[in-house]
């Protein structure tokens, strides 16, 4: 049986998972005063010669002003995506089972 192995990865490949490694896994978003960080990892990131990894850079460059906001505002949608999620369960309770009223008052009454 032929001993088939991968090419050696190339030195784009393993600058990647070095500055991949790096990171902690404890590490969590959270917002900051500013961007400084973001703006050096997008740096680093157009620049790594991986293409998939580059493509999510220009990405997230394309959205940039919505990307800057996420990071340097304390609002989140937690709350919408919880009453969002409610309303669902209750949508999926109720399919069949009776009109437009008795669902319509029991959103009310639930939420």
């Amino acid at each position: 049986m032929d001993d088939q192995r991968s090419p050696p990865p190339s030195s784009a490949t393993s600058r990647f998972e070095r500055r991949h490694s790096s990171r902690t896994s404890s590490h969590r978003a959270r917002p900051t005063r500013s961007c400084r960080s973001f703006e050096a990892w997008l740096g680093e990131a157009r620049a790594c010669e991986v293409s998939a990894v580059e493509t999510f850079a220009e990405g997230l460059e394309q959205d940039g002003a919505a990307v800057r906001a996420a990071l340097t505002t304390p609002w989140r949608d937690a709350q919408a995506e919880d009453q969002i999620t409610k309303l669902k369960l209750l949508k999926r309770q109720m399919y069949g089972r009776a009109n437009f009223d008795l669902f319509r008052r029991r959103v009310l009454l639930t939420i």
